[in-house]
Parts: structure tokens; sequence; C-alpha cells
């Protein structure tokens, strides 16, 4: 099939991280994917070159830009396009009313603020919580899927188990208020108050990275935490080998990919109890569940995985199945696949009905 993925206004971050995750794994089901994006938003997308994703640029001037969706229908009727994936509310209404009968516009739900969404015909979203926003809002008369974020999970020889002290935390993320690092700090500063020898990184750039510094320097964790900045790819290996234990502390988050690397790198999980990203662990089985902004409880699990280095092996383990079951890159990559396909055979009945 040829499909079209396209995302325009929110183009950073995960929104944009899992736009190009979806090209790239379609293309690797043996679909043909025209990238359709703004033309500022080209110059960060990776050379495709000799693949099957095309790249094409088109203005858009927002949700009721009627030039921008009327050179939206003649590329899709141009290139015989079969299914539309937009991953932002803009991409929704300029493909939605372009979308000749017959081709679903799939709506790739990253934000629980679905409302610019809802005019889809049908939704890819990434949490089953999610889902269930979509279908409460829609009184499910529109297909849903639960289609998450992807990671690539490394092979076992990839894998290490750290053994040298002291106690090694992690975390990674933008260095924004709403990923609750500063509740971590607040813990580790806790934690080196009742004498337990541990090390931290909380890795990642942000608006809040001076402050955040800050906050450890008062605190008097200075020779106890680091900010290594961004890690990149090639990075991710040394990161997550380094660590016993990784801490996911967002106040509010759909899902969090540090939870899917955390399980695909092997690493033990605390993780907060917000809507969304907690759907996607369970207390005492693949994670431990705090709540957020609690540093006490934070200092608790944090305590019982430096005490009990078996349950951290049991938690590691079962995030490690998990995520080769059911958020590897070929996990879901058939989930796309399957799902287009059906909502393709469905619009193509309707659309000759």
């Amino acid at each position: 099939m040829h499909i079209l993925n396209s995302v325009y206004g929110d183009s950073t971050g995960g929104r944009w991280n899992a736009t190009l995750k979806t090209a790239e794994l379609l293309a690797q089901c043996g679909h043909r994917v025209t990238l359709l994006l703004a033309a500022e938003d080209a110059a960060k997308v990776p050379d495709y070159a000799g693949s099957k994703i095309d790249v094409v640029t088109l203005r858009n001037s927002g949700h009721y830009d009627v030039l921008a969706s009327w050179k939206a229908r003649r590329l899709i009727c141009e290139r015989h396009i079969e299914a539309i994936i937009a991953h932002s509310g803009r991409a929704i209404h300029m493909l939605g009313r372009a979308a000749p009968k017959g081709v679903p516009v799939i709506a790739f739900n990253h934000s629980h603020n679905i409302k610019r969404t809802l005019r889809a015909d049908a939704f890819f979203c990434i949490t089953p919580y999610m889902k269930r926003l979509v279908d409460e809002a829609t009184g499910g008369t529109k297909p849903s899927f639960v289609i998450s974020n992807a990671v690539s999970v490394p092979p076992e020889d990839a894998l290490k188990e750290h053994t040298d002290p002291p106690f090694t935390i992690g975390a990674i993320g933008r260095l924004v208020p709403v990923k609750g690092f500063h509740h971590l700090l607040a813990a580790l500063g806790l934690l080196a108050k009742e004498g337990l020898e541990f090390r931290a990184l909380i890795a990642g750039k942000g608006e809040q990275r001076a402050a955040l510094e800050r906050q450890a320097e008062e605190l008097g964790l200075r020779d106890r935490v680091e900010f290594p900045g961004w890690i990149g790819p090639e990075q991710k290996g040394d990161f997550f080998n380094g660590l016993d234990v990784v801490c996911f502390t967002s106040e509010a988050e759909a899902q969090g990919i540090t939870i899917l690397e955390s399980f695909a790198w092997r690493k033990a999980l605390i993780g907060t109890d917000v809507d969304g990203a907690s759907s996607c662990y369970v207390d005492g089985q693949t994670a431990l569940v705090v709540p957020a902004k609690n540093p006490a409880a934070l200092v608790a699990a944090l305590r019982r995985l430096h005490d009990e280095p078996e349950l951290r092996r049991r938690l590691a383990e079962s995030g490690r199945r998990e995520a080769v079951r059911l958020y590897s890159d070929q996990a879901i990559a058939r989930l796309l696949d399957e799902s287009v396909r059906k909502l393709v055979v469905s619009a193509r009945r309707v659309g000759r009905g």
C-alpha cells in the first residue's frame, strides 16, 4: 500500500520521533510511505535515500487552510494514497478535508488532548487509557486501536548488569517541571541524610537544568548527582548499563519513552501513578509504582530496591519481556501493518457502498 504519514504544528519531541518511527516501521513492512511535512521541518528528517520513504513538503498556515487541503488532495490522488496517518490536529484537519472517499484518515493520538483529533475516521492510541478517552468521546462509533510508541530493543549481548558500587540511580528526559526531576532530587536529599551511599545521573536538556543544578547544590548533592546532558542513541547503552534503577517521576505523561527504554535495557523501574503512563507497568510486577510529587514514597521505593537485589532483577527481567512482547519495533510494526490493512479494507467497502 501507499500510505501518507504527516505531522504539522507540534513537530517536536516524542511526537516528532513517533512520526518518523511510524514511517520507518511501515516501510519495513513493505509499504510505500510519503512523509508530508512543513518545509521548515524537512531539515530534521534523516536521509531516506534508497528507502521506501519519500519526503514531501507543503505549506500549511493553520487548521482552516483550504488551499493547503486542495494541494494535499491533488497529492493524494496523484500518488494513489490508500491510507492517511496524521499525528497532529492540524494535519488531521487539513487531510480530513483533502481525503477522497474510501481513503481513511487515521489520527495517531500522542496526547490526552484529543479534541482536535475527533474528526478523523479512526484512531491509533498509544495507551489503553488514551483509547478509553477516544471511545468515550466518540461513543465508540469509530474504530480505535492501542498502538504504543515503539522502542528498539537491544540484543541480549548488549546488556550488562551493574554490579560496581555505589548504588546508581538514573533518570532521563526533558528537563522541564512536569517531568518531576525536582521531586527526585528532593528524594535523593532524604536518602543522603539517611546515610545511603549512591550516585545519580539525571540526563537530558531543557529549561530547568540550571534550577536543578542549584537544587542539587543546596541539598549537598554536588558529589553524588551528575547532569550529563542529552544522551544520543549511540550513548544509550553506556547510560543504561551503568544503572541499578531508573526513576520515571513525571507529574503527567501520555506514555514516556523512558519507561520503554528502561524495559528494553532490562533495568528495574520506579514509576509514578499517573494516567496514561501507568498503564505501561504493574506495581510489583514490572515496576514499583509511587504517587507523583511524593519524594518520601520515592525514597521508600529506592531504599527497597537498594536492599532487595533479587526484586531489582525480577522487575528488570519482567520489563524486558514486556518490551520484546509489546513495545519492540517488530511488535509495533506488526500492529501498524495489521491495523492499517483492516481500516483500508473497511473504508473501501464503505466507499463502494
